[in-house]
């Protein structure tokens, strides 16, 4: 399946939303978001050099170069408040280029420097779960790690978002949802690939619930597959029909899967799928 999602392409869009704040800074352009004073100033440059240092790695479009500039940073700049940041906008760039291994390794790195922050967490959490396999000579290792930062991120998430800084008080409530979400799919994925599915459907069933905005068709499928195990098939089948209406336009493997499931639960229910509801012809 897909591990690049709508969902978390909106996380990554608000965390480089509170980059960019920290971007604004470092270059003295006094970039700002209209934020409580509650909140955190968002981090910043002690020196000029320091400052043009961070601009130039995250600037620099060869993600390689960036890294080993990364590591000369926080060699060179040890007190830096950017150290995080830096990270940060690798561990999102990698995951854009769909470089799962590098997008750990910078989330782990971005980590060691704010070990709170819900967005790496969440990202970190859910790219191990998706993919780590049952035959990885290391899987109850990685497993235990997306467990336990997908729960840590669920845990400090409310007291991290209402003082960080580079976002809104109107940002952080719109994400809060959506990482819990996320944070619970992770779980439930950690779940399934422990073969226990009863403790899947839990994670799967909150982070559909959560999601109201954006919901997922892979979440959906996946909670469909954790019931179907359990052979709780009718319940199983709303799930899998929303998941094959989801992703009808998009198509690809998700739409495949979706569809066999859905043809699966009806032959075992002996319920037909809905009638794919067909939008009206534009006006001429």
């Amino acid at each position: 399946m897909k591990t690049k999602r709508m969902v978390l392409a909106m996380l990554v869009v608000l965390g480089l939303v509170a980059l960019a704040a920290a971007q604004g800074t470092a270059s003295g352009s006094g970039f700002q978001l209209s934020t409580p004073t509650q909140r955190k100033a968002p981090p910043a440059p002690k020196t000029a050099e320091e400052g043009t240092a961070y601009q130039a790695i995250v600037a620099n479009p060869d993600l390689a170069a960036a890294e080993t500039a990364s590591k000369d940073f926080e060699a060179k700049f040890a007190q830096s408040e950017l150290r995080g940041p830096i990270y940060q906008n690798l561990m999102y760039r990698y995951q854009q280029s769909n470089n799962a291994d590098k997008t750990v390794e910078m989330g782990r790195k971005a980590l060691q420097f704010d070990g709170e922050n819900p967005m790496v967490l969440v990202t970190v959490a859910s790219v191990i779960s998706e993919r780590t396999r049952e035959t990885d000579l290391d899987r109850d290792q990685r497993l235990a790690e997306a467990m336990k930062d997908a729960q840590h991120a669920l845990d400090g998430m409310e007291s991290w978002l209402n003082t960080a800084p580079g976002i809104t008080d109107q940002q952080a409530q719109g994400v809060k949802p959506l990482l819990s979400s996320f944070a619970h799919a992770s779980m439930g994925m950690v779940e399934m690939v422990r073969k226990n599915p009863a403790e899947a459907e839990k994670h799967y069933r909150v982070s559909v619930e959560l999601n109201t905005t954006r919901p997922d068709p892979v979440t959906l499928l996946r909670l469909a597959l954790a019931l179907d195990q359990q052979k709780k098939y009718a319940d199983a089948f709303p799930f899998a029909n929303r998941a094959v209406e989801l992703s009808a336009t998009t198509g690809g493997m998700v739409a495949e899967q979706a569809k066999q499931e859905q043809a699966r639960l009806s032959q075992l229910t002996g319920q037909k799928p809905p009638v794919p509801t067909t939008a009206p012809p534009p006006k001429p």
